[in-house]
């Protein structure tokens, strides 16, 4: 048998079996966050709402905060109904559980960020950048869409929709 037809049958035998090998191997999952949006109050003293969706990369770790330049404050927080009164309750979070390979939603009658003082400047452009820390010293920044309630604009020149 020559060198080369021995090679040609190593390469069939081989070929399959890297197949297989490389098939097995999936993309890492990237910590990362997406549809990022906060609903603004219609009442300007009030806070705003931010909701949005982090996938877990390849170890769990904790959002520890979700800051931005375009805001007075942020903070996290959960409301639950109470399962004894039927009340909606609220209470802050210093941090949030991200599984690895998982998905945490913060939305609506759930975990969400509440924003105070959205600037003129993410109001008029309709977008604001955020940075969402994690217990990893990893930091994600996101521009976060900035809406009225009813997921209108905001007005361009006022920031604000007549109301």
């Amino acid at each position: 048998m020559t060198m080369l037809n021995m090679r040609a049958r190593l390469g069939l035998f081989a070929a399959p079996l890297l197949v297989a090998v490389l098939a097995s191997c999936g993309p890492t999952p990237q910590l990362r966050v997406h549809d990022a949006v906060v609903k603004l109050n219609p009442v300007d003293s009030n806070p705003s709402a931010m909701y949005f969706t982090i996938r877990g990369g390849p170890k769990d770790v904790y959002l520890m905060s979700v800051t931005s330049r375009s805001a007075l404050r942020t903070e996290m927080h959960e409301s639950k109904v109470d399962p004894k009164t039927g009340a909606m309750t609220m209470r802050p979070l210093t941090r949030v559980f991200i599984p690895a390979d998982g998905k945490v939603e913060f939305k609506r009658g759930g975990k969400h960020v509440m924003v105070w003082g959205v600037n003129l400047v993410g109001r008029r452009l309709g977008e604001m950048e955020t940075q969402f820390l994690f217990s990893n010293n990893e930091r994600i920044l996101v521009k976060a869409r900035v809406e009225e309630m009813d997921g209108r604009e905001p007005d361009e020149k006022t920031g604000h929709n007549n109301h």
